[in-house]
């Protein structure tokens, strides 16, 4: 039986990269994002089996819908959490709407997908949940506390589940592997969603200072070697920097 994905915010970068390297290896791929004529673009780009399907990882409902979808093809096998948002901004400048986004994408929005696909991957005793974090999350940086905290939530929440699949696994229960991947620096246009103008100059200015930063290419990479490993071996966590990022 084909594997079947689900890829959410792959309508650019990071997203339509692991998405394209999945359907080349033959899932089906569900590309999962806001913007309907990206992911058209997208699906038109790749050689392989995908489906388009709009939705927001906000709404609930809406990830419920792709992972129907899914299940009547067969059910998830790899979920990839990528969705997500950097507003960043330095604290004394609160900005409550986007505190609130950040968290609503990048932690609730995760929470929706493991959700929805968890039962599926339960009754077929296996599954793969990814999740795309960041450096951030382990190492905050000026200007991005709320940005680092969301993905420090991501990356608690991918470990403890990670530690209760396995402790149900080794009670006879499914194999459900989970893995958090976090880059450095990604050339990606998350820096759109940073609408202070001083971080965002900042932000561009750290990238260019470095002779070479991660390529989406990069990640789509840890993600392959992450789900190409043997049923018995979960990558719990890959942490990729450019290799002149100190942080």
């Amino acid at each position: 039986m084909t594997d079947i994905a689900i890829v959410t915010g792959a309508g650019s970068g990071i997203g339509a990269a692991i998405a394209a390297r999945l359907a080349a290896r033959g899932d089906t791929v569900f590309l999962f994002g806001r913007r309907e004529k990206w992911l058209k673009a997208v699906a038109a780009s790749i050689d392989g089996n995908t489906i388009v399907h709009p939705g927001d990882v906000r709404n609930r409902d809406h990830v419920q819908a792709v992972v129907a979808r899914a299940e009547e093809l067969g059910g998830v096998t790899h979920l990839v959490n990528n969705a997500g948002i950097m507003p960043i901004a330095p604290m004394k400048d609160a900005n409550s709407t986007d505190w609130r986004d950040t968290l609503d994408v990048n932690v609730l929005g995760a929470l929706h997908a493991i959700e929805a696909v968890l039962p599926g991957m339960r009754s077929r005793a296996s599954g793969h949940i990814i999740s795309i974090s960041s450096v951030a999350g382990r190492s905050p940086f000026p200007g991005a506390a709320v940005y680092s905290a969301s993905k420090a939530a991501l990356d608690s929440l991918s470990e403890g589940l990670r530690a209760e699949s396995a402790a149900d696994h080794k009670r006879g229960g499914p194999s459900i592997r989970v893995t958090t991947i976090a880059p450095g620096a990604v050339t990606t246009n998350l820096t759109e969603s940073i609408r202070d103008e001083s971080t965002r100059a900042g932000t561009e200015a750290y990238y260019d200072s470095m002779s070479a930063v991660l390529c989406p290419d990069d990640i789509a990479n840890a993600v392959m070697y992450a789900i190409e490993q043997p049923p018995h071996v979960c990558v719990s966590e890959i942490v990729l920097r450019p290799t002149e990022m100190i942080r």
